[in-house]
Parts: structure tokens; sequence; C-alpha cells
């Protein structure tokens, strides 16, 4: 297995990190010999532009002969929601290729609001960003490769840290590009919570009691990774300011998240704590989507199942807060949503323009995976936990095996029901779906102009 050396290395300026120099290593016998594919590639933009890969300076190429010329041009993609670019070089590579490079934090544009957490963003105090949008990496396609990533802290501030979602400080890993791009990082002057594996890691304190919000999410960690059968691994909490209004969003990779709060104040502290709890599960039910629109459903809608029953099952959210979830993700993203009837497949082609587009996988995928749970519970043939558990946001669950389940668990019946959520038919929700305690109410709402079927949730009086 080849290794793969990256360092970052931050350099300070005016209280906060002014850029960051990335240096990596690998092996000439993992680099493609031709220039048919890339040597090296990285993601230059995703979700219709929202997220770019940040400007660079000083980027160089070299092996053991000395200097190697290289060409930037466009890239094949593994992501249908993102395009690439590659290093094409110019001559085989001998012995160790070494790349350098400095990246610069994103400066926002007018207007800007939250978007997918992934950029390269700085903050007062310190900066954050991801893989996707840092690193060059080999194109090694889906090979696993013995990563070693370090810092070089030199630049910095006394007390400055670099954390990335694996780990503090040296971290080594065997992971694929792909898994590398899925991560996260944080440097800077940083305050923390930790309890034992798992953190919470923000810079400027904010005007909420931060240190509340950690105490509360870290017992609902441990019951989730309980149940996921996951209690071994660590995870890992970025907060990131926001200096614009729409806030409170975020961002998983696999055990490490990253959420946003505004710094102009105005959050909704239930709904915001809700995020994080969604951001967490993250890690852990998650469907193949790099064709945009085929996993969506799954990843976003069995997070916003388990995210929301799970703590209410586990005693830690009562049954108000947990019927205001319901309403949010369900009535407010699906049913009273003027694209609700909208295929799967065809929501990614405008969710980065009408964000309502973008908000239907998660309360369709919720509504349609809590009605199949409640089926396979009521005939006796277990949960959607039975296939869940098998799989993670590590290793995503392949959308053939949904179908075989339902297939042979709820038969034609059940793979007619999926085939219909997917083109888009409007879903009933089983009676009692949520238990005694939570009561179904159907609605007749204004929707597009036309009156319409919709449904609310209420605790039970």
């Amino acid at each position: 297995m080849d290794t793969l050396n990256l360092t970052l290395a931050p350099r300070w300026g005016n209280d906060t990190v002014a850029d960051m120099t990335i240096r990596g290593s690998f092996p000439a016998s993992g680099i493609p010999a031709d220039n048919a594919r890339p040597a090296l590639d990285y993601s230059d933009q995703a979700f219709g532009g929202i997220c770019p890969f940040p400007d660079y300076k000083e980027l160089t190429v070299t092996d053991d002969l000395g200097e190697v010329p290289w060409h930037l041009d466009a890239a094949p993609s593994c992501y249908s929601a993102a395009t690439f670019k590659g290093l094409y070089f110019e001559r085989p590579v001998q012995g160790t290729a070494r790349w350098s490079y400095r990246i610069l934090p994103r400066i926002l544009p007018e207007g800007y609001r939250s978007s997918p957490y992934y950029d390269f963003r700085a903050e007062p105090l310190g900066l954050n960003g991801s893989g996707m949008f840092a690193f060059i990496l080999p194109n090694t396609e889906n090979a696993q490769v013995q990563i070693h990533l370090d810092w070089d802290l030199s630049n910095m501030p006394e007390g400055a840290r670099g954390i990335w979602s694996y780990g503090e400080g040296s971290v080594e890993k065997v992971l694929t590009a792909w898994q590398i791009r899925l991560s996260l990082f944080n440097t800077g002057v940083m305050q923390s919570v930790e309890h034992g594996r798992f953190g919470v890691y923000w810079f400027s304190e904010p005007y909420f009691a931060v240190k509340d919000v950690a105490g509360r999410l870290y017992p609902i960690y441990q019951y989730m990774a309980d149940y996921f059968h996951d209690t071994g691994a660590s995870f890992r909490v970025f907060l990131r300011r926001d200096p614009f209004e729409i806030s409170g969003g975020g961002s998983a990779c696999p055990y490490a998240f990253i959420s946003g709060y505004s710094a102009m104040g105005g959050m909704d502290a239930d709904k915001w704590f809700n995020v994080l709890i969604h951001e967490m599960t993250h890690t852990w039910p998650s469907m193949a989507d790099f064709n945009v629109g085929e996993g969506t459903w799954f990843s976003e809608g069995c997070t916003e199942f388990y995210c929301t029953m799970l703590p209410y099952r586990g005693g830690f959210l009562d049954a108000e807060f947990t019927v205001k979830c319901i309403n949010s993700k369900i009535k407010g993203r699906y049913y009273d949503n003027v694209h609700r009837e909208m295929p799967n497949m065809e929501i990614p082609k405008i969710q980065w323009q009408d964000r309502r587009a973008q908000e239907v996988p998660y309360g369709r995928g919720f509504l349609y995976l809590a009605n199949v749970d409640l089926q396979l519970r009521r005939a006796g043939k277990g949960s959607i936990d039975d296939i869940v558990v098998k799989y993670s946001i590590a290793d995503p669950m392949p959308l053939q095996e949904w179908k075989d389940f339902v297939l042979e668990r709820l038969g034609e019946k059940g793979l007619q029901e999926f085939e219909d959520m997917a083109a888009g038919k409007l879903m009933v929700p089983e009676a009692d779906l949520f238990g005694p305690e939570i009561v179904t109410v159907q609605d007749e709402i204004d929707l597009n102009g036309k009156k319409a079927t919709s449904y609310h949730w209420e605790v039970r009086k």
C-alpha cells in the first residue's frame, strides 16, 4: 500500500490565519506513467459554484530528478455535484513525487448566505476547511492509501492547535482519496470541550453558552454510537462563526461535522441544536450518492429519522421538542413544499437555485423511512435498523441493496412504494406513525394557489 504524506502549515496574520501551505509526497509507482489520466487532482467547485477550491499560489511539483513540468486541465469527476481539475505531468516521475502550494482563505461574495460548509474560510483566531476544498491529491481512483497527515505550526502563535477529523497533530490512517476529501480540519487559537474521544471546538466566544450545548450533545452521541455499534471511534465537532445573518446550517464528514452560527445572533436554539444532532447522525445512515439524487433521499431522510427519533426514544428530548422537529422536517420541508411531487432525480437540477427543492429529500425520506420502519415492525419483519447499521458515511449503502431489502421484507408492494416515492408520488403517513404519544392530524392547505392535503403532528392530550 502506497503512503501519502501531507503536511499542513498555516501562517498567522492579523489575528487569524493568513494562509496555509500544503506539502504532499507520494511514490512515483502510484502515479500514472502517461498523461492520459491526471497525476494529481482537486475539486475546483461544487454545488453549482457555491463551494470553490481556494485561490492558490506557488504550486510546484518535483521528483528525484528535479522539477516536473505539468499542465492544468479538466479532470474526470467521481461526484456529479462537483467538477475537477487535474495536473497532467509531462514526463514520467522518478522516485517520489512532491508538491507544494499555498492556499488563501475564501473571501465571501456580497449577499452570501450559509451553504455546505466545506469551503476554506477564516474567522477571528483561526480557520477551518475540508479535504474536498483544500487538498490536491494523487489520482488513485478508489485505491486505499496509508495517509500520514501532520501539522507544521511553526508560524502560528503559542498554544495554536491543528485538528483533523481523524485526530490531532500527527495522524496515520488508511483511507481512499474520496474519504480524505470527505474530511474536515481546524487550526488556530481555539477553545474546546472534550470528553475522551468526543470534542467540540470553536474560536471566538459565541453569544450562547457553547459549553452547555456541548454538554447536551455528548450523551446523545454516546447513545447513538452505542445504537449503531460504533463505540470505539472518536468524534469532532467544529463550530464556525458566520459573518452574515442567515446561518445555523451544517455539513458532515465521517466522525466529524462543522456547523455555523451567525455573529449577529438571533438563532433559534432548538432548531440549531437539532441541526447539530442531524450532522452528528450523518456519520452512520448513508447511501451512495455520487450521482446526486439516487441516495440523497436516504442519506438525508434516514439521518432526519434517526436524529429525531433516537433522542426521543432515549429520553434525551421530550415529545414536545420532537413534535416541533417532525413538523419542521416533514410538514415544512415536504408537505407544505411547492416541489413536494418533484422526482428525486429532478431535484438536483434546481436545488441550489431554489433552496425549497433542496429541502424535499429531507422530509420525503424521513416520512418514507418512518412508514417502512412501522410496516416492518407491525409485520414482525424487523426494522430498517437491520440494514442501516451495516453501512456508514465512510461505507455507504448501494441503492440496489435497499431495493432488495424492501422487496425481500415487504414484497412487490414494498418495492412499488419505493418507486412511487422516488418518482415523487405524494405519500400518506401510516396511522400512529410516531407512537401513542404523538398524533397525526390531516390539514387542508393552499399550495401554488390550489387546495392540497397536508399533515402535522401534535402531542396527545
